[in-house]
C-alpha cells in the first residue's frame, strides 16, 4: 500500500509537524506501507524532525496556487492509495478540489478544533469536506463537530512517542511549558499568572521552550515588569532531558487540538496545569486526577492552580503517578493498531 502524507511544512520543531513525523516514520517501518511525504519546502535532510531512512520527502515549492499544480501532477504520476492531510485549517479545502479519483483517497487528519477557525473556514469546510472520503480528528469533542458536517469521522489520538518513564525524579522546583511563540499559545497570559505568585515561589523557575513571532513581546513584557526566575529558552533538541528535568507542565493557549505536549509531559509523570480551552486539554487532564483543569482564560484561576500545585508536595506526587497510569491509552502501539484498522485498511 502507497500512503502519501501531506503537511505544510517541516522545518519548525512544532507539534503538528513531529506528529506527521512520528506517524509517517512508525508506519513506515511495516514492510506492507510504502511512505512518503509532501510539503512546501523541506527535503529529507532539512526537516527539523529526523525522518526515517524508509520515508521519502518531497517539496513542492511555491505559493498555495504553484503547490496545488506540482501535486496535482504529482498525485497524476503516483498511484497512492491514501492521501493523508495533515491540516491545520486550510490544507484540506484546497486537495478537496482535486480530482474525484483523488479525493475518494483523502484522510484529513485535525489537527485543530473546528470552532477555533475563522467563520469562512468554517463555512467552507461544510461545502467542501463532504468531497473527501474519511476526517480523522484527536478529541471526543471535535468529533461531535464534525459528524455535523461529514459522515466518516474517527476519533484517534496522537501517540507519545516516549515510553512511560517508571522511576520516581527528585523535585526540581521547575515548571516548564512547550511550544511556538505564537498568539494560539497565548503566553502572555502565563507571564501574567507568573506575575501575581512569583514573589510566592522564590525557588520556583518557570521555563517556556520556543520560538515565534511573539519572542520580542514576551522578553519585552518580562522586561517591564521585571519578572523574576522566568526564562525563554529557545527550541531544545532534547525535549525528553527537559521534561525529566521539570516537576509540572502548564499551558495557556486559546485553543488546541490534541497537544502533542501533554501527551508527551505525562509519559514522564508530569501533571499538567491548562485552560480548559477548546477542545484538546480536556480529553488528556482529568481534573484533580492528574493534573487541573482551569477555567478558560482566567488568568486569576490560573495563577491560583500554579500556586496550589507548586506548594503542595502530596498534590504534585499524586497527579504524578496518575499521570503516568493515563498515559497508557497513548502509547504508540496502541494508536497504531487504531491508524491501522480504521484508516489504511479501512
Amino acid at each position: 500500500m502507497k500512503i502519501l502524507f501531506l503537511i505544510n511544512s517541516l522545518k519548525n520543531k512544532s507539534g503538528s509537524e513531529r506528529v506527521a513525523v512520528e506517524l509517517a516514520n512508525k508506519i513506515a517501518k511495516n514492510s506492507s506501507y510504502q511512505v512518503a511525504i509532501v510539503n512546501r519546502e523541506s527535503t529529507h535532510s532539512t526537516c527539523a524532525y529526523s525522518v526515517s531512512e524508509y520515508v521519502n520527502v518531497i517539496a513542492l515549492d511555491g505559493n498555495f496556487f504553484e503547490f496545488y499544480k506540482k501535486l496535482k501532477q504529482h498525485l497524476k504520476n503516483n498511484n497512492y492509495d491514501k492521501i493523508i492531510i495533515h491540516n491545520m485549517g486550510k490544507l484540506t479545502l484546497l486537495c478537496s478540489l482535486l480530482p474525484l479519483n483523488q479525493r475518494k483517497k483523502i484522510v484529513s487528519l485535525e489537527h485543530v478544533s473546528f470552532v477555533s477557525r475563522p467563520n469562512t473556514v468554517q463555512l467552507l469546510s461544510k461545502f467542501c469536506y463532504p468531497r473527501i472520503h474519511q476526517v480523522v480528528v484527536l478529541t471526543a469533542n471535535d468529533g461531535k463537530q464534525f459528524r455535523k458536517i461529514h459522515n466518516n469521522v474517527e476519533v484517534i489520538p496522537n501517540f507519545s512517542p516516549f515510553e512511560i518513564f517508571a522511576d520516581s525524579k527528585p523535585l526540581k522546583k521547575n515548571i516548564v511549558t512547550v511550544g511556538r511563540l505564537t498568539d494560539q499559545k497565548n503566553y502572555i497570559h502565563l507571564l501574567k499568572a507568573w506575575e501575581l505568585i512569583a514573589t510566592k515561589l522564590p525557588e520556583w523557575t518557570l521555563n517556556i521552550y520556543g520560538e515565534g513571532e511573539q519572542k520580542e513581546l514576551l522578553k519585552t513584557y518580562i522586561e517591564e515588569h521585571s519578572l523574576l526566575n522566568v526564562y525563554l529558552r529557545g527550541v531544545t533538541s532534547d525535549v525528553k532531558e527537559v521534561y525529566l528535568n521539570s516537576d509540572f507542565f502548564v499551558m495557556s493557549s486559546k485553543y488546541e487540538g490534541l497537544p502533542m505536549v501533554l501527551i508527551e509531559a505525562q509519559s514522564f509523570g508530569l501533571p499538567i496545569v491548562s485552560y480548559d480551552c477548546p477542545f484538546g486539554p480536556s480529553d488528556v487532564i482529568e481534573d484533580r486526577y492528574n493534573g487541573i483543569l482551569v477555567e478558560d482564560q482566567n488568568i486569576n484561576m490560573l495563577a491560583g492552580s500554579i500556586l496550589e500545585l507548586a506548594q503542595s508536595s502530596d498534590l504534585l506526587i499524586k497527579y504524578s503517578e496518575n499521570s503516568k497510569i493515563n498515559a497508557e491509552k497513548y502509547q504508540a502501539d496502541q494508536i497504531l493498531h487504531l491508524w491501522h484498522d480504521r484508516v489504511l485498511e479501512g
